[in-house]
């Protein structure tokens, strides 16, 4: 069996209708997250913070406004709320994806 490398995405789209985030991987799958649980993973030290306490990160304001790429390591998801410190380099985004961000957090 051949392991298909899959990042850096072969694309990204910001889907702003239902505001996700499409990732298209190089092995053909196509994912769309929602703003919502981008905004819920987001791991910067502020949010990471604020999740130990108890705080819950969804607002009404965590719609994308922009997606930024950070080299060919991650993206930087900018939410409505003005919170702009999210960087989700690629694993994460899949395991985010795919469902599997405990698993990824737990390492």
């Amino acid at each position: 069996m051949v392991t298909v490398n899959l990042f850096p995405p072969q694309k990204l789209r910001l889907k702003e209708v239902t505001d996700e985030l499409e990732v298209t991987w190089k092995n053909g799958e196509v994912y769309c997250i929602a703003a919502d649980d981008l905004r819920r993973y987001c791991a910067c030290s502020s949010c990471r913070a604020r999740q130990l306490v108890g705080v819950r990160l969804v607002t009404e304001s965590s719609k994308i406004v922009a997606i930024n790429l950070i080299a060919q390591q991650a993206v930087q998801v900018v939410f409505a709320d003005g919170h702009d410190r999210g960087i989700f380099p690629w694993p994460y985004l899949n395991a985010i994806a795919v469902g599997r961000v405990q698993d990824f957090l737990n390492v």
